[in-house]
């Protein structure tokens, strides 16, 4: 499975961040580009796959994401507690909404409701993941 998300991420994320997606670093997603984009969590417990479904990302416009969750392993991460928070930290202010998970479409990948970008900038949006008694936090930067 790593392998099509790798493939998926060479041939959609462009030019930008590609040196960082595999990396243990913060991944920058452009938002005039971002269709996928890849991070490993905080303390590498977990790998995230962030997609949108809507292409490019609208400023003002609520939208929906899907997060695929693997394990260290590669192992899909399934039942997962999912909190969602972020916001502009140059502005220092969060989210306009509150974007949450709202159902495990299949084992692992998360739809995630609610997301909404009310300005162009630079935006963090961090999940917090706790599945069999592990918690760590993937972070995503964007620049729209």
């Amino acid at each position: 499975m790593i392998d099509i998300i790798r493939s998926a991420l060479i041939v959609n994320a462009g030019r930008k961040a590609i040196a960082c997606i595999f990396l243990a670093c913060v991944t920058t997603i452009h938002a005039g580009e971002f269709i996928t984009a890849e991070q490993e969590s905080d303390k590498q417990a977990y790998r995230a796959l962030v997609q949108s479904r809507i292409n490019p990302i609208q400023i003002n416009q609520i939208h929906q994401w899907e997060l695929t969750l693997l394990d260290a392993d590669g192992v899909p991460v399934e039942n997962a507690e999912i909190a969602i928070t972020g916001g502009m930290p140059a502005h220092n202010h969060g989210l306009p909404t509150a974007p949450r998970v709202t159902e495990e479409l299949k084992p692992g990948v998360y739809l995630v409701e609610g997301m909404k970008f009310q300005m162009g900038g630079n935006w963090v949006v961090n999940f917090k993941i706790t599945a069999n008694d592990l918690t760590d936090t993937v972070t995503f930067n964007l620049s729209m």
